[in-house]
């Protein structure tokens, strides 16, 4: 199952395991990786309303910002980190997309 299909199903209201959300905190690393080489990612198109509205993110966010949002509400940072909401925006911003 891709991120794009867990994403739905949060939306729906469909519990993700702790599998699935360490499958999407690796899937979200691997698409950081990626933009940082490529402009063509799918993670770089904007999210459906309703996506936005579950990850709780602004209503024309990018998949990959509500990919993050997802997450750090599934996944805590731990004490000290930062979360990968922010993380994800200054890499954003690092590479000329925002």
């Amino acid at each position: 199952m891709n991120y794009q299909m867990l994403l739905e199903c949060h939306a729906k209201g469909v519990t993700i395991s702790k599998d699935e959300a360490e499958l999407l905190d690796i899937e979200l690393y691997s698409q950081l990786e990626s933009i940082k080489v490529s402009r063509t990612q799918g993670c770089l198109e904007v999210a459906p309303d309703h996506i936005c509205q579950a990850a709780i993110a602004c209503k024309g966010s990018l998949w990959i910002t509500c990919l993050a949002s997802v997450l750090d509400q599934l996944i805590p940072p731990s004490l000290g980190n930062k979360a990968r909401g922010p993380t994800v925006f200054e890499t954003l911003l690092r590479y000329e997309y925002l």
